[in-house]
């Protein structure tokens, strides 16, 4: 039988799985790496450490098979950021979605209008990860290394380039720039004369069906692979993880709560927020993603049970006890913004709080509107996507935190749309691997996904109660209310 692999380059992890000629999942491979943070805002990797996790998880998942290998597919995470030298070598680490450093850059961008131009240009939100704002940065900071760097790419190329010795991106990747022109699907040049790069420092564009080869020899040997296993350029996490849970189309929403958070929803033209409230990525001319991805989901579930509860006291134990306070927590509202915020409101700044607190506040209203912040922060992220679209038939789901049934209800009832949970969480490899079947030919349109999908595709399906999706449709504006009012504080916190 025949094999593909499909590889998920992650922020602390890559993770690689094996899947038959048939889609299904065989085997699968993990393997970590440290985020460098030695100084405030800092967020940055080894790329070198990165590439060795992916040939090692390689190695390890075609020691498995005896059959062929007809191709490697790449899902990864978007807006990092790579100089490399004239003899192509690394000059930097790989700065990471995370980093914060460019944040008076985009204070600066704010107010002089650039950041409502490159929003309405790309679709890329007034957020510090976007790497258009890491070049600002590099080129005021450190102007000797920005003007010695001869090429600026982010991690997949990277790794897809010491494969092969291609430079090469695909348009969702160029997307999360900030660079790429919404309507040309090209680099934009008045942008990246306002940067100070060329175009000729940025990797070439293609469709994340392309299909790069050959593999160089000494990987051929060193990874055990076959010397025709096709290489296919892949695409952002965002997209894959979002067609890979069968969201294919502006019906369906993909909601994923894991230690951070997304809510995401593909659509046949570009829609731009007058807020700026979401991302707008090119797919291709047909197809855009929008979506907002949140800082503040289970990590801040495991804060609040560390702070709120004994240290013998367990997950499930937050659970019961939150399950015990009503609906709305005794009009006690919860902001999750632990760690500054990117959907729906962009501020690195923002903070936490508690709203509304009185005596009379136990801790199962102070667990449970922990629960009910994290859910209504992506629900506000969601609310202008259905606002400048429409509302979802479904919402497919993932994520370690929606392991509950109580808070996959909870979703429910707070978006008021019914909540499909997946049985697989690797939908990005999945995906990844059907980009393969159609670069290789052996599937013809995105339809198919749906039948490869259905190894990952329905556990539960959550019908709102509509009870209590009537208190939340109540409190929802108060939220947004006290979210809008506290907004102008979080700087003078910082201070």
């Amino acid at each position: 039988m025949n094999y593909i692999i499909g590889i998920d380059v992650g922020t602390t992890a890559t993770k690689g799985v094996l899947y038959n000629e048939l889609g299904k999942a065989v085997s699968t491979v993990s393997k970590g790496y440290p985020l460098i943070q030695e100084k405030i805002g800092q967020a940055e990797e080894d790329p070198k450490l990165i590439f060795d996790a992916v040939q090692e998880i390689i190695y390890k998942l075609a020691q498995q098979t005896t059959g062929k290998i007809l191709a490697i597919s790449w899902s990864s995470q978007m807006h990092s950021l790579i100089g490399l030298d004239q003899n192509n070598e690394l000059l930097t680490n790989s700065i990471t979605w995370a980093d914060n450093c460019a944040k008076s850059i985009v204070e600066d961008a704010k107010n002089k209008g650039l950041a409502k131009k490159v929003y309405r240009k790309t679709g890329m939100p007034m957020h510090p990860m976007a790497p258009i704002y890491k070049l600002l940065w590099l080129k005021d900071q450190k102007s000797e290394l920005f003007k010695q760097t001869q090429k600026w790419i982010g991690i997949k190329e990277y790794l897809i380039f010491r494969l092969t010795g291609k430079m090469i991106t695909d348009t969702t990747m160029a997307a999360g720039t900030g660079m790429l022109n919404l309507n040309t699907l090209t680099w934009d040049q008045e942008l990246l004369n306002i940067v100070g790069i060329k175009q000729a420092q940025l990797p070439e564009i293609a469709q994340p069906i392309e299909v790069i080869s050959p593999i160089k020899i000494e990987y051929v040997q060193k990874l055990g692979i076959n010397p025709d296993t096709k290489i296919i350029l892949g695409a952002s996490d965002g997209y894959l993880s979002t067609i890979g849970v069968n969201a294919i189309d502006s019906d369906h929403f993909a909601l994923n709560i894991g230690t951070s958070g997304a809510v995401r929803t593909i659509v046949d033209q570009p829609k731009i927020d007058e807020n700026a409230s979401y991302f707008c990525y090119p797919i291709d001319q047909q197809h855009y993603l929008l979506g907002g991805p949140v800082n503040n989901g289970g990590i801040v579930f495991n804060w609040a049970r560390q702070t709120l509860f004994d240290a013998n006291e367990t997950p499930q134990d937050f659970l019961d006890v939150a399950q015990t306070a009503p609906a709305g927590s005794r009009n006690l509202i919860f902001l999750p913004y632990l760690g500054g915020e990117r959907a729906p409101i962009w501020n690195a700044d923002a903070r936490g709080s508690f709203i509304g607190l009185t005596r009379m506040h136990q801790k199962p209203e102070m667990a449970r509107a922990v629960i009910e912040g994290i859910i209504f922060n992506l629900y506000d992220a969601a609310s202008n996507l259905i606002k400048n679209t429409k509302k979802p038939v479904t919402i497919n789901a993932t994520g370690g935190f929606l392991k509950s049934d109580f808070v996959r209800q909870l979703c429910a009832n707070v978006f008021n749309v019914p909540i499909v949970t997946m049985k697989e969480e690797q939908s990005g490899t999945l995906a990844a691997m059907f980009l393969a079947r159609q670069a290789l030919g052996l599937s013809k349109n995105m339809d198919e996904i749906e039948q490869f999908a259905q190894f990952a595709q329905t556990d539960k399906v959550y019908f709102p109660n509509q009870k209590e999706a009537a208190i939340y449709q109540s409190i929802f504006p108060l939220y947004c209310e006290i979210r809008d009012a506290l907004a102008a504080s979080y700087k003078n916190f910082n201070k």
